[in-house]
């Protein structure tokens, strides 16, 4: 098994530690994203690029669902690492992997017959309506080989391997990109070339992760002893992947409303929103890692019951997130332009304006979404699901109330400061939720 660096020593170099190869992992796939974009847009067209953008709401609302539930699952896997139950850590490997099929089923059953319905009530341009449909329909289809990649990934983390999925990601990213120039410039395929592309890479993935834990993990390699599992065990993975998976289709459905709005405002409005949030997805992938560290953290020592080190993790996540909102800020200022003219042309000077406008709204209050990675995902590394499941209906409720008023007052920046003003929300009801666990279990 693997090493035991979030549970011991200096706490900084820890959670720095273990955070360094996410880091690089979301930024690397943040470049594939970057540079399939670049590819669409570039290549295909403006269309093809606004048509991504449409769906880019679907994506995480679907995405969103398998990520948080596979992670989850897996913060039972920690949990049991921490304990050193190498047996409950088999049993929970099996749990998730079936659990995640049957996910992966569910939601492309779900999808695909309502792919056109879905994208008319987001208001979808009809120029750009059967390229987005294209895509989304492509992508959907191919949910099961992300989400097994996913829960493997989420399984080498939570024994403490942070840098093998990093090395698969790379690998997978470098074959998208390639197999995007081939699919789009030698079959033509334009858009479905990019979407096939993305399908075929995350099987490749999947192929080679097994190959990985099965040759390098042998206590981990699964028996038919480990799928005799209790249904208190399974009901244990459920409470905690569930909640986490519709925290994220709650959050996904603010976004739809957010998208709904945009949408409404025309081409070039979703265009510059589109490139805004790729760019935005970039720079705030450190506090995504911050995160995923905080509830691996978390999970481990709770299952070792080194519950004053989880208080002391809480805190020293809150300073790492001032530097960061800093380092942001500053890279937001003096970069976003000119990452934002790589996608759009310099004589589209409406579109770049919208783009940067949206960035220097959601500048100002990146601190609160740092603060909210940090509270959430302890919470959540201590099994406490519910809580970021509430923050978000409140989050959904309140954007969906004010996003009309605010489209019709404020324009194109009212609606992009609905997300701003979320954030304010959960992270009000996140640190009282913390709070209140800290007391009653003593943490």
């Amino acid at each position: 098994m693997h090493s035991d660096i979030l549970t011991r020593g200096n706490i900084y170099r820890s959670i720095i530690v273990y955070a360094i190869p996410i880091i690089i992992g979301n930024s690397v796939q943040q470049l594939y994203n970057f540079f399939d974009m670049l590819i669409v847009g570039r290549i295909i067209g403006l269309d093809a690029l606004a048509a991504c953008g449409a769906t880019g709401p679907i994506f995480f609302l679907v995405f969103g669902f398998i990520f948080a539930s596979t992670q989850g699952f897996t913060i039972v896997t920690a949990q049991k690492f921490g304990e050193k139950n190498f047996d409950l850590i088999k049993k929970s490997y099996a749990i998730s992997t079936i659990l995640s099929v049957v996910i992966a089923i569910g939601v492309t059953i779900l999808i695909l017959p309502l792919s056109y319905r879905i994208l008319r009530f987001l208001h979808t341009p009809e120029e750009i309506m059967e390229l987005a449909h294209t895509y989304m329909y492509i992508i959907v289809a191919g949910t099961l080989p992300l989400i097994l990649y996913n829960l493997l990934a989420c399984i080498m983390r939570a024994l403490g391997d942070s840098k093998t999925p990093l090395y698969f990601l790379i690998i997978s990213s470098v074959l998208n990109l390639c197999l995007d120039l081939v699919f789009i410039l030698v079959f033509k395929l334009g858009i479905a070339g990019a979407a096939y592309a993305t399908v075929v890479a995350w099987t490749v993935s999947d192929i080679l992760c097994y190959i990985y834990i099965h040759r390098r993990f042998p206590e981990l390699r699964l028996t038919l002893e480990d799928f005799r599992f209790s249904f208190v065990f399974l009901f244990k993975h459920i409470r905690i992947g569930i909640p986490m998976g519709l925290q994220l289709c709650v959050i996904s459905l603010c976004t739809l409303v957010l998208q709904s709005g945009i949408n409404r405002l025309g081409t070039n409005a979703v265009a510059a929103f589109a490139t805004a949030i790729i760019v935005d997805q970039i720079f705030t992938q450190l506090y995504i890692a911050l995160g995923s560290v905080i509830s691996v953290f978390t999970a481990q020592n709770y299952g070792a019951c080194y519950y004053q080190r989880i208080t002391d993790g809480v805190k020293k996540g809150f300073i790492l997130n001032i530097g960061i909102t800093v380092f942001l800020a500053a890279l937001v200022l003096l970069f976003s332009k000119p990452l934002i003219e790589v996608f759009i042309e310099s004589n589209n000077l409406t579109i770049i304006r919208l783009a940067q406008e949206t960035l220097y709204v959601y500048v100002c209050f990146y601190i609160f979404f740092g603060m909210i990675m940090v509270l959430k995902n302890t919470l959540l590394g201590l099994g406490l699901a519910r809580y970021p499941l509430i923050s978000s209906f409140f989050e959904l409720g309140l954007r969906f109330f004010i996003i009309d008023l605010l489209l019709e007052k404020f324009g194109y920046i009212g609606v992009c400061a609905i997300m701003p003003i979320g954030w304010i929300i959960g992270f009000s009801i996140m640190f009282a939720a913390y709070l209140y666990e800290k007391k009653r279990l003593a943490v």
